[in-house]
C-alpha cells in the first residue's frame, strides 16, 4: 500500500513544469535542466541544455488540514500576487519591499546561504519585508519531502528551527530511499524541536500541506527562478547574488533593488 507520504511527493514530481529549464542546485546557475518524471520513487533527472517535458496534473484526497499557529516571524503569511509571501523571517513592514530566498532544504548551496540569508533579515528588520518560500528542484528526490516536513513544522510555529535543522543534517536523509524511514527520521527531528508529534505527523501527510509548495514553485516558474538559491525582490530575481555572497552584500543588493538608502 502507497502511503500519504509517497503520493505528496509524487504530486509535486507532477507539478506543472513543462519546457521548464532549472539550473542544477548551486551559485553557478549552470545550464543544466531538471526534468521531473513521474516514477513511483518520485526522482527526477538532471539533463544538459535540453528542455524538460514534465507534464501534469496531480491530486490527493485530504485527510486532514494543517492547523496554523504560526509566530509573528518565521511564519506564513500574505501579500504580493495572490497575497502569499512564503515565510517570513522578521517583522512585517506594511508597504516596504519585500526580499526573498526561493530555496531547497536538499540543495547544498542552500544550506550555505540560509544562514546568511537569516542574518541579513535581522539587519533588515523594520526596513523591508524578508521571507522564504519552496522552491523544490526535481533533482532532489527528497526535496518535496523536507519541504512538507517544514510546513508540518510551521504548524507549530517553528519552520525556522526545521528548516535550520533540515540543512544541518542534509547528508543524513538525503540519500533515504524508503519513505517510512525518511517520515520516522522526520518525526525524530520533530521531536527533538519539541513539537507534538503526532500532530506534526497528521500534518505531513494530509493532502493540503503541499499547496504551500506548489503555490510558491508556480510562482517561482512565473518569474523566471532557474535554481536554488536564488534570491529576489519585489518578484523580480537579483542576479550577482549566490551562496558565496556575505551578509552585508545581501543586505545592500537588498535595499539597493528595494530602492531604500
Amino acid at each position: 500500500m502507497t502511503s500519504p507520504f509517497t503520493r505528496r511527493a509524487l504530486l509535486i514530481g507532477a507539478l506543472p513544469a513543462a519546457a521548464l529549464g532549472l539550473s542544477a542546485c548551486g551559485s553557478s546557475r549552470a545550464s543544466s535542466t531538471a526534468s521531473a518524471s513521474g516514477s513511483a520513487g518520485g526522482s527526477a533527472s538532471a539533463t544538459s541544455e535540453s528542455t524538460a517535458a514534465a507534464s501534469a496534473s496531480a491530486s490527493a484526497s485530504a485527510s486532514a488540514t494543517p492547523s496554523s499557529s504560526a509566530s509573528e516571524t518565521a511564519s506564513a503569511s500574505a501579500t504580493a500576487d495572490d497575497g502569499y509571501v512564503g515565510f517570513r523571517l522578521n517583522r512585517e513592514v506594511p508597504g516596504a519591499g519585500t526580499a526573498t530566498l526561493y530555496t531547497d532544504f536538499q540543495c547544498p548551496y542552500c544550506a550555505k546561504a540560509e544562514p546568511k540569508f537569516e542574518e541579513a533579515a535581522k539587519k533588515l528588520d523594520g526596513v523591508l519585508n524578508v521571507t522564504a518560500r519552496h522552491m523544490p528542484l526535481s533533482m532532489h528526490a527528497n526535496a518535496v519531502p523536507a519541504a512538507l516536513a517544514v510546513q508540518a513544522a510551521e504548524a507549530q510555529g517553528k519552520h525556522l528551527e526545521m528548516a535550520d535543522k533540515l540543512f544541518a543534517t542534509q547528508n543524513d536523509w538525503k540519500g533515504i530511499k524508503e519513505r517510512d524511514k525518511l517520515r520516522t527520521l522526520f518525526n525524530d527531528y520533530a521531536k527533538e524541536l519539541g513539537l507534538n508529534v503526532e500532530e506534526f505527523d497528521k500534518v505531513l501527510l494530509a493532502s493540503d500541506t503541499v499547496k504551500p509548495i506548489q503555490r510558491d514553485y508556480e510562482h517561482a516558474v512565473k518569474i523566471g527562478v532557474k535554481g536554488t538559491p536564488t534570491f529576489v525582490v519585489n518578484d523580480k530575481v537579483v542576479e550577482g547574488l549566490d551562496s558565496s555572497s556575505s551578509v552585508d552584500e545581501l543586505v545592500s543588493t537588498f535595499k539597493r533593488e528595494a530602492g531604500v538608502k
